[in-house]
């Protein structure tokens, strides 16, 4: 009988979020769908997903590092704004140097040939749980 207490206790403790985000912390369901939808853009054909500090090779000796995000005034999709915002990217293009991207902009010319930043996840919400909010992930499309 114990025994059978000590693993249900035990189940319990392991199904409980125990603060921070882990794979028991419910999102709300429009952000959850939202992650889906950003998670297959960035598998898309041809496009490179990565993260802060991991570089994106988009073939031919072009490089893109995301090193910092430097503006993310994005209007979140569940409010209403006079402006819809932007993102703002500093990276760095391996034998060009560091640049500043934005999304929804013309692709980035190179001597390596031209790129765009096709997609960022997560999105912008206003009720994103405390903790919730999962790392950037950037999307890059050779144009």
């Amino acid at each position: 009988m114990r025994a059978i207490l000590f693993a249900a206790f035990a189940l319990a403790a392991c199904a409980s979020p125990a603060g921070g985000v882990g794979p028991q912390t419910s999102l709300p369901q429009h952000i959850q769908m939202d992650l889906e939808q950003r998670a297959e853009a960035l598998r898309a054909e041809g496009v490179v997903a990565v993260g802060i500090g991991e570089t994106a090779d988009l073939g031919n000796g072009l490089r893109v590092r995301p090193l910092e995000v430097l503006e993310d005034s994005r209007c979140p999709q569940n409010a209403r704004c006079v402006w819809a915002g932007r993102l703002r990217l500093r990276v760095n293009i391996e034998g060009v140097g560091e640049r500043e991207i934005e999304d929804n902009s013309d692709a980035v010319q190179t001597p390596r040939g031209a790129f765009s930043l096709v997609a960022v996840s997560p999105g912008s919400w206003t009720d994103w749980p405390e903790g919730a909010k999962p790392p950037y992930r950037f999307g890059f499309h050779r144009a």
